[in-house]
């Protein structure tokens, strides 16, 4: 039987990890806000590139550390979030770069890929899994999504190192959110949502839903995330490169709210729309979306999350219906 989330605050180990964190805030190991300048600076140390390209990316990160800084996060969840973003531009600095020194890749075509878009909870997860099992069909594995770009010449060791960055983080994540593998578990090699891939551009409704930042969520539901969607595809040409003839299988439900930028990069491209009674499904998802709440707030109130889920599901179902409804079925 799985086990349900119990916890509406922090653990001790938690409480006691957050209060050393605010210790460390005066000599600088730990920030006591987020910035966008702290955030590139080291992002610009880890990668040694200076250059992340254009595109929404910096307004997404403008808008994500307001989305913090204006919160009740605990010292926990800006350190957290400041890790997340380090990440983010690093993996947005290692693509430009890459294209630079590899331009032929964005020559390669993302032939017909299939993208399963239905909401969290609804068995995408097991459709995903089995429809890898084709002989030309293939999805991506958390390592490849959380890393998609190359960090080291020689092919073995680069997939030895991204794979070593992907459990280090698992490990750490798992002890922060011990719950989490009784709900969703997450490997190095589990096949997994690609809203990954949109993390270096800051532009992730999912941040919205499991974050409560609801200026960031209206953000990006006011703009046309095409050019997002053309950053992920590189992304997407990055990892193709090393798959020959296989074809894609994405999931996300990230993507119902954006069908209409999706399909404009991806014109060929086949959409599953899962479907669940969101009476059950919505449920579900604040089961596994509060153990984010409760990451950055150090507790959370299920009346209000029950709502705020609600809300940003009937928005993107309105969204994608009309979609739907001037591109058919």
């Amino acid at each position: 039987m799985a086990k349900r989330v119990r916890e509406n605050s922090y653990s001790w180990a938690m409480r006691m990890l957050n209060t050393l964190i605010r210790w460390a805030q005066p000599i600088g190991i730990t920030p006591a806000e987020l910035s966008v300048e702290s955030i590139t600076k080291k992002a610009q140390r880890r990668t040694g590139f200076k250059d992340a390209g254009s595109g929404m990316h910096l307004e997404g990160m403008k808008q994500l550390v307001k989305a913090v800084n204006s919160s009740p996060v605990t010292d926990f969840g800006k350190f957290s979030s400041t890790g997340f973003g380090v990440d983010a531009l690093s993996n947005r600095l290692r693509m430009v770069e890459y294209f630079k020194q590899h331009p032929e890749v964005a020559d390669i075509q993302i032939e017909r890929p299939v993208f399963i878009v239905g909401f969290p909870r609804t068995g995408t997860t097991l459709l995903q899994n089995l429809m890898h099992l084709g002989e030309d069909r293939r999805a991506l594995e958390f390592w490849e999504l959380t890393n998609p770009v190359p960090v080291h010449s020689d092919p073995i060791k680069d997939v030895e190192k991204r794979q070593f960055i992907t459990k280090t983080r698992l490990a750490v994540a798992n002890f922060v959110v011990p719950e989490m593998k009784f709900i969703h578990e997450v490997r190095y090699d589990s096949l997994e949502e690609c809203w990954s891939l949109f993390i270096p551009q800051f532009v992730v409704p999912n941040w919205d839903m499991t974050g409560r930042w609801p200026g960031y969520g209206e953000w990006i539901l006011g703009h046309d995330l095409r050019s997002a969607y053309q950053e992920y595809k590189k992304f997407l040409q990055i990892i193709v490169s090393r798959l020959p003839n296989q074809k894609l299988i994405l999931k996300c439900p990230d993507h119902m709210w954006h069908l209409d930028a999706l399909l404009d990069v991806f014109p060929d491209a086949c959409i599953v729309w899962t479907h669940r009674d969101p009476s059950k499904s919505i449920p579900s998802y604040c089961s596994l979306a509060s153990l984010n709440w409760r990451l950055l707030y150090g507790e959370f109130d299920p009346k209000e999350m029950g709502p705020y889920i609600e809300d940003r599901f009937k928005q993107g179902i309105e969204r994608a219906l009309a979609v739907r409804g001037r591109v058919g079925e």
